[in-house]
């Protein structure tokens, strides 16, 4: 994917919004403080627009927010909390059947609710909302990796039940995937983790220390089995 900056420079729509525009130019460039200065005058102007001049903006940005590389070029913290977060927030007050600011918000910003926000979108959008659902997936993938992640020195970070019921929520949803190559890739990665955990669960059953040996001894080939095996020997 193209870098943000330059998806936005070169869209049609950029000249609508010319402080905007003179704020990645200038953000492009280095020039950071110059460019805070744009961006802080074209948030109090964005401030005074009706909601659907400002809707309008949002779902222009974010259409590029999701087709573009590196958008914490753009993404900076006053254009988030001053006039991102805002709208979107009445956004979902004056329509909440829209999907669409509960995918934004749940994707690109911060917020301790963004599985709370991406279910939404799931909820309203169904099957369209595929960047909700790869995103919810992959939250889902990351807190099976924490768990598990000191394994390999017999140190589970995880809860059997908890994790179990994550492993079975995310095959669920990623059946709802389009995409094959990417359903394949994750069900790969839900298996691989299903198969450490009911081996976690045989192992604890009757050690508590040993794992990798353990695996070994049983022809389980996880990653970190074989490097540890070639290591030793």
């Amino acid at each position: 994917m193209v870098n943000i900056l330059t998806n936005i420079l070169k869209s049609d729509r950029s000249d609508e919004y010319p402080l905007f525009q003179k704020f990645c130019s200038l953000k492009e460039k280095g020039l950071r403080k110059e460019s805070f200065k744009e961006l802080s005058s074209f948030i109090d102007e964005a401030k005074t627009w009706d909601n659907n001049a400002q809707q309008k903006f949002a779902c222009w940005l974010f259409a590029l927010f999701e087709t573009s590389d590196d958008i914490h070029h753009v993404l900076v913290h006053p254009l988030e909390e001053k006039l991102l977060k805002p709208l979107l927030e009445g956004w979902m007050k004056s329509n909440p059947e829209d999907s669409r600011p509960y995918r934004w918000y749940g994707v690109f910003l911060n917020t301790e609710k963004r599985v709370d926000y991406l279910q939404n979108a799931l909820r309203l959008g169904g099957g369209k909302e595929q960047l909700s659902l790869l995103t919810l997936i992959d939250i889902n993938l990351n807190a099976l990796w924490y768990s598990f992640h000191h394994i390999s020195e017999d140190l589970y970070l995880g809860d059997i039940k908890e994790d179990t019921a994550l492993i079975i929520k995310s095959l669920q949803l990623n059946n709802k995937v389009e995409c094959q190559q990417t359903r394949n890739n994750n069900n790969e990665a839900l298996n691989y983790y299903q198969d450490l955990l009911n081996d976690w669960v045989l192992f604890t059953g009757k050690q508590s220390k040993g794992f990798i040996e353990w695996c070994k001894n049983k022809g389980r080939n996880y990653h970190w089995v074989k490097s540890y095996y070639y290591e030793k020997h």
